[in-house]
Parts: structure tokens; C-alpha cells; sequence
């Protein structure tokens, strides 16, 4: 570590300096920014033990579908069975450890290791192990294919996300995505449907991708366009435990006929959400569910993201826009789909440079003395960020 300070002693000393009140508290330092050795208890102490998003549902639509994943570090495989449950494993042959799906795949009968050929069904067990014990002889004294199936992985879905809990004790999925779904209770999620995908790679810490959407305190020098106009912006945070934190901003107007939900119907062609009440908050605001799905709730779509840590110096950023029924692929509304996409291509493209520029800080601030701090006013929701991390590390 760039500190020499013994990780445990750290980690304790971190929870301390974090959970003071926001004047006074002293966010991560930045050696969790950076640090292999950080990274890797987070995979053990938090990753591991939480609901990760992982993939999307639109990723294994059918059954046979499979794509490979990395949570906490370690190779799954999720799937799509013959009678359409969604399964996960470890992608490692219970063999010589080959991976044994490399690429997503889409009809599977089944999967098979490429160096061995050991074949597993979709239920992860065992098929065939071919010439195990000589030419033509698939059987061998003293093996059982019964414990030989790929390891399985806890799956759960929501909001067309495949989450994972490795250590297979945590919470129930339901229970963890609970108070998201109570805070949206007004929006008919299971109206939704997948209409598109973007992606892209921040050259920074996965923590830092997320950080910067969970405070309003740089939108009218980053993100201008967000807050110009008639409106009169009233910025808000919110956080429930370890579940979720956010930014919860609202609009009002000065017209007292015009609300947030009979504006927005007048400016999009995409149909809203059926049944919203005419006083309901669309404005969406960004939400954490913790520790690495970003929500964004409005009117006409949601918006997911999935920070997958591609170690600790670089993010992979995937984001799923779903649409309320027929307007995911309708073509008469493809320029409305894509007028709502290339806005938050533009935020990406916005916020890149600054969270990379604030990473590379983080490499050396350590040396320089350099603490980070946070504002009461705008910055509680990352404050709650990092003391739940550091909070698991600690356990």
C-alpha cells in the first residue's frame, strides 16, 4: 500500500474518521482509490457478501443464452435454462479449472470445457466426461460425476437485472431492493421493456463513477444543460441503510397549472408511466442501489447503470434504457429513444474527464497530505457511500 498502515488498522480507523458529522468527517482515503490490496478486500468483505448487479435480463433472453461475468474477481457464468429460470455458476471446470464459457452464447444445449470437453447441462451438473479413463471409456474407478457439477451461484432479478451473492447469506434479494421499490412504489416497473444498451470504460476507481452521480453539487459547471431553463431547481439526497443512496433533486414552476408530469407529456412523444399521479416527483434524480447498480427513474424510461471494477484503476460502465411497453423498439418512436440516450451519452462524456482527472489525484494526494471532505449541504449521499463500504470492510 502506498500508506504503510496494516489494512485492519486502516480499515477501523477509516469507519472512525468517516462517521463523524459531515463538517467534520474525513472521506476514504486514497489508497481505496487505487490500492490492489483495497480492491481485493472489497471483494472479499463486500462484494461477496452483497446482491452485485452483475448482467442484464436482455442479456440471456431465451433459454440456452449464457454470458460471462466477474464479481468480486471470480469468472460466473449466468444462463437462461431449458425451462427459462435464471442460473449462475462458477466458470470454472470442475476439471483442471478451464473457463468454460468465454464469450456470451445464445441456444445452448449445453456447456462445454474446451480443453477436456467435461459437458455440463444448464442446471450446472455433470454430463459427459469423455475418455476419462482411456479411448472410448467416459467413466473412471473413484469419480462421481454427482459432485462434480459446476458450483452454483445464488441468482435473483429486478428491474431486468441479474443480481449475485457469492456467499450465499445475505438478505433476501426482495428484502434488499425493498425500499428502492417502496421510494418508486408509483411507477408500474413491470410495464418496462429493454430498448437499448451503451457502454463505456472510465480509467478510474469504481467507487468514483458512482461518486459522481450521487451529488448535484457540480451540475451547473459540469452538467449545465440539467439545471438551465424555466425551472427553479431544489436539489435533494436521500439514503436508506446499506441499500440505496441518491440524489433526488426536484423541479417546480412558477405557473401553478404546470406540473412536472403534464410538462414532460407535452415535450416527449414516449408514452409515460401509466397511472402516475398528476403531483408525482419525475424528475428522476441518480440512486445507488448499493453497492454498484445506478438507477434514474422518470417519466418515459428508466435508466440502469452497472459499475463492474475492472481492478482498481479502471470501470466498466453499462447502461441499460428501458421503455414503457411498445416504445422500446417502436420505429416511429426510434428518434425520440434516441434523443433520450444521446443525453446521457453527453453526461458520460461530461463527467469522464473530471472523474479520471480526480482518480489520478487520488494515486498521490496520500503523499501530499491531502484529506477529502464533503459538504453538509450537497454531499451526505456520498458520505453514506463510502461509510457503507467502509463499514463491510470493517466487519
Amino acid at each position: 500500500m502506498t500508506e504503510q498502515v496494516p489494512m485492519e488498522t486502516m480499515v477501523r480507523d477509516v469507519l472512525e474518521a468517516i462517521s463523524r458529522p459531515a463538517e467534520k468527517a474525513v472521506g476514504l482515503p486514497g489508497a481505496a482509490f487505487h490500492d490492489p490490496a483495497f480492491l481485493a478486500l472489497e471483494n472479499e468483505r463486500l462484494f461477496a457478501r452483497c446482491w452485485v448487479a452483475a448482467a442484464s435480463l436482455s442479456d440471456i433472453p431465451e433459454a440456452g443464452d449464457a454470458v460471462p461475468v466477474e464479481v468480486a474477481g471470480l469468472p460466473i457464468v449466468i444462463l437462461r435454462d431449458r425451462d427459462g429460470e435464471i442460473r449462475a455458476f462458477h466458470n470454472v471446470c470442475r476439471h483442471r479449472a478451464m473457463t468454460v464459457v468465454s464469450e456470451p452464447c445464445k441456444g445452448l444445449q449445453a456447456l462445454r470445457c474446451p480443453w477436456h470437453s467435461w459437458t455440463y447441462g444448464l442446471d450446472g451438473r455433470l454430463a459427459a466426461t469423455p475418455n476419462l479413463g482411456g479411448i472410448g471409456k467416459p467413466e473412471a474407478e473413484g469419480f462421481d460425476k454427482n459432485d462434480l457439477g459446476l458450483k452454483p451461484v445464488r441468482a435473483g432479478t429486478w428491474l431486468g437485472i441479474v443480481f449475485l451473492n457469492l456467499d450465499g447469506q445475505a438478505d433476501t434479494l426482495e428484502s434488499h431492493v425493498a425500499p428502492l421499490r417502496e421510494r418508486y412504489a408509483a411507477f408500474d416497473f413491470d410495464c418496462l421493456r429493454h430498448g437499448d444498451t451503451t457502454e463505456r470504460v472510465f480509467e478510474a476507481n469504481w467507487k468514483l463513477t458512482i461518486e459522481g452521480g450521487i451529488e448535484d453539487y457540480h451540475l451547473p459547471w459540469v452538467h449545465p444543460q440539467a439545471v438551465n431553463g424555466d425551472v427553479v431547481w431544489t436539489p435533494g439526497t436521500e439514503w436508506v441503510d446499506d441499500r440505496y443512496v441518491g440524489v433526488t433533486g426536484k423541479i417546480d414552476y412558477d405557473d401553478p397549472d404546470r406540473t412536472p408530469v403534464t410538462d414532460v407529456r407535452r415535450k416527449t412523444q414516449l408514452p409515460h408511466f401509466p397511472g402516475l399521479p398528476d403531483d408525482v416527483d419525475v424528475n428522476g434524480g441518480f440512486i445507488c442501489q448499493f453497492p454498484n447498480l445506478g438507477v434514474g427513474v422518470f417519466h418515459d424510461h428508466v435508466v440502469t447503470t452497472i459499475f463492474t471494477p475492472r481492478g482498481p484503476e479502471q470501470t466498466h460502465a453499462r447502461k441499460d434504457y428501458l421503455f414503457v411497453g411498445d416504445a422500446a423498439d417502436d420505429p416511429a418512436l426510434s428518434e425520440a429513444r434516441e434523443q433520450v440516450i444521446a443525453g446521457w451519452i453527453t453526461i458520460g462524456d461530461q463527467d469522464k474527464p473530471i472523474v479520471e482527472e480526480v482518480h489520478r489525484n487520488h494515486r498521490t494526494r496520500g503523499r501530499a497530505g491531502i484529506d477529502t471532505m464533503f459538504s453538509p449541504f450537497w454531499e451526505g449521499a456520498v458520505q453514506h457511500f463510502q461509510k457503507f463500504i467502509a463499514g463491510y470492510l470493517a466487519r
